[in-house]
């Protein structure tokens, strides 16, 4: 959900947070180029509301550059076979080997119709929509996933054995927004639990378990327990699934095999090793795109045309929100928390940059 613009927010324009963010991925000796993709990535996500994956987590990238995440990766291909690809991210940025992956799709679904592309030995690469997106603009389908750190016990156990492995699906769309779904397959987040645990707030029961395997709202609980399934078994059902797609396919670490240190510091992203899949399907291969994209705007006519329950406005596609958030965050500035542009002055100082301007 997009993050609420609240009083205790400190408004920033979208060009000084990426020259920020390019300046910060810099000074930990990303080349130019790489920090630019870190950095539209990290503004991408503030610009649609999802804060857990936007400029907050900087600090945390930039001292993982410091400390084990590989600043100048050489990424191979491991298997080339057509429609089929597999990358080998050498411990970099999952920005950087997920862009070339994601692209590397697009272009071999040009040839083939479809395509898909594994990556393994990467790291946190932020908002799978920024990936989904990536095909959209090319009237592609576009579906991704990533696996990481365990933090979701098996339905009934209290051991972790599962990350949250979002997936997202992008749909090109006409006069309507594009659908764009965007999701991790636990209740919630772990980032926005770190969020509400820095800010002193409490979390809706269901984001966390405790220890026992109990809900708890306390956020410090949750983030020493752990991340609740949505939906119960079949959250966790799709997290084993999507484990299979992920790091099975990729011959990455797979569940408890992913190293879990960079859940236990709130200051530094650790390498996780970490394991991507990402799909582009050329619809125009199918139908005209003209008609594919009439199609999908009679879908979201259809949905907006429900009647509303008891105290409902109004109902909306798939990442609808986030196209309306980021529409006026372009016009208006991004509000960022004051405890993160507090952290982030902290980062300033520390790699001797200018502060974030506001």
């Amino acid at each position: 959900m997009p993050q609420t613009d609240t009083k205790d927010t400190v408004v920033v324009q979208p060009d000084a947070e990426r020259l920020f963010c390019e300046t910060a991925l810099n000074a930990a000796a990303l080349t130019p180029a790489d920090a630019a993709t870190v950095a539209d990535a990290l503004l991408e996500a503030d610009l649609r509301g999802v804060y857990s994956h936007g400029i907050q987590i900087l600090p945390r990238y930039v001292r993982g550059l410091k400390e084990g995440i590989n600043p100048s990766p050489n990424i191979k291909t491991i298997v080339d076979a057509g429609a089929l690809a597999l990358l080998d991210g050498d411990n970099g940025m999952g920005q950087i080997v997920s862009v070339k992956a994601m692209n590397m799709a697009i272009d071999r679904a040009r040839q083939h119709g479809i395509a898909a592309v594994g990556v393994r030995n990467s790291n946190h690469h932020g908002a799978l929509a920024y990936y989904g997106m990536m095909a959209v603009e090319q009237d592609m389908v576009g579906i991704c996933s990533t696996n990481g750190p365990a933090v979701m016990a098996p339905w009934g156990g209290v051991t972790e054995t599962l990350s949250n492995n979002p997936i997202c699906f992008a749909i090109p769309a006409g006069d309507s927004y594009p659908i764009v779904l965007d999701m991790a397959v636990s209740t919630a987040a772990r980032n926005k639990i770190r969020v509400a645990a820095a800010r002193g707030e409490k979390i809706p029961l269901g984001w966390g378990l405790d220890r026992q395997g109990q809900p708890t709202d306390d956020p410090q609980k949750a983030l020493d327990g752990l991340l609740a399934p949505m939906a119960e078994a079949k959250g966790f059902g799709l997290a084993a699934v999507l484990e299979g797609l992920t790091s099975i396919l990729s011959g990455g670490p797979v569940a408890k095999e992913v190293p879990r240190d960079t859940l236990f510091s709130t200051d530094v992203l650790h390498p996780t090793r970490a394991s991507h899949y990402f799909q582009a399907i050329d619809v125009g291969r199918l139908a005209p795109i003209a008609e594919f994209k009439a199609r999908v705007d009679d879908l979201a006519r259809q949905v907006h045309e429900s009647d509303l329950a008891k105290d409902t406005e109004a109902v909306f596609m798939p990442g609808e929100i986030e196209f309306m958030t980021r529409e006026r965050r372009l016009k208006e500035g991004i509000p960022i928390f004051a405890a993160v542009v507090q952290s982030l002055d902290r980062l300033a100082e520390e790699i001797s940059i200018e502060p974030l301007p506001r």
